[in-house]
């Protein structure tokens, strides 16, 4: 008897250790995911797109963290203090090669996943002020935004296509919230600002004060866009403000996810895929209404991508 009780201990003892050894195996992996200050549009991002993949696969678990922002990310996913982060998309090429704010700091561990947030272009300006084409900002009050904030990139490169220098204009500088107020109040004609789209204060505004958004016409954005990677053609369908009877061409700057190279390739492929396959699910969501699946690839950043995020937009044709 005390022979068959040691051969079955050491049964029992074999089979916890093979349990514990499959259970490493096939463990989840855990990824933090670095967004941006608590309160700001990319924090929010960051959790909802966490609880979004987290519930349709489960090879990894994804949390979301708060950081000092998305430039902070490219600093903490560059040297795997996190797995993931959140980036504009015009900035990762600088990021990579040590360009622009990453001057002489080259990230080329850095690896794009995916577009996670479309934030479109909005160029608002008071009806009353007479802009009705972006070549009418000549000698008007226009607010380019803060020094640091992204919007004021994009304003002076929008600016640039257009063949518009700032001493065309008068410049005023403010922060994205302040702009609704300086319009309403007619402190300034005009403001070009990144809202995702049917943004609550710009929704208040169209309903308070007549305004008019304006297109970008063919030539500028053709510029524009050759000049800035990351940014994509956009349409704001007619109807989405008070007084927005027709389509309006502008662009969109693309926030994407991103991680480093040493990713596993088929875990980044299955949260590609989890993410991608279940769009209509994150489309519920305000923040990502107005993302589409089209916008999931961006072709000028194709030598930054992961393998396994390369991987799924093969197998779905959004990419060559």
């Amino acid at each position: 008897m005390k022979r068959i009780a040691n051969v079955c201990s050491m049964f029992v003892a074999l089979a916890v250790l093979s349990f514990v050894s499959s259970g490493i195996v096939f463990a989840q992996d855990r990824w933090a995911l670095g967004s941006a200050g608590a309160g700001s549009g990319p924090y929010v991002w960051g959790g909802a797109i966490a609880n979004h993949i987290n519930k349709h696969q489960t090879g990894v678990r994804i949390s979301s963290q708060s950081t000092a922002g998305m430039n902070e990310n490219v600093e903490l996913v560059s040297t795997g203090q996190i797995h993931l982060g959140l980036q504009d998309g015009v900035f990762m090429e600088d990021a990579y090669r040590g360009k622009g704010v990453f001057q002489g700091r080259p990230h080329n561990r850095v690896r794009v996943m995916f577009s996670v947030v479309a934030a479109p272009w909005h160029l608002v300006t008071r009806e009353a002020s007479g802009i009705k084409t972006v070549y009418d900002l000549k000698g008007k009050k226009m607010n380019i935004g803060l020094p640091a904030q992204t919007t004021r990139f994009f304003n002076e490169a929008f600016l640039k296509a257009a063949n518009i220098k700032l001493a065309d204009i008068k410049v005023f500088e403010m922060a994205t919230g302040q702009s609704f107020t300086a319009l309403q109040d007619g402190v300034i004609d005009a403001s070009g600002n990144l809202f995702s789209l049917g943004h609550g204060g710009l929704l208040e505004l169209s309903t308070n004060t007549k305004i008019r958004l304006v297109s970008i016409p063919d030539e500028v954005l053709k510029d524009f866009i050759k000049s800035s990677k990351g940014v994509i053609k956009f349409i704001i369908p007619s109807g989405v403000y008070k007084g927005q009877n027709t389509p309006i061409t502008t662009f969109t700057s693309v926030a994407v996810l991103f991680g480093r190279d040493d990713l596993p390739e088929d875990l980044v492929y299955n949260v590609t895929k989890a993410f991608w396959d279940n769009l209509e699910v994150l489309n519920k969501d305000p923040s990502f209404r107005s993302l589409k699946r089209e916008q999931a690839y961006l072709p000028d950043l194709k030598h930054l991508y992961h393998p396994g995020a390369f991987k799924y937009f093969r197998e779905t044709g959004l990419s060559e």
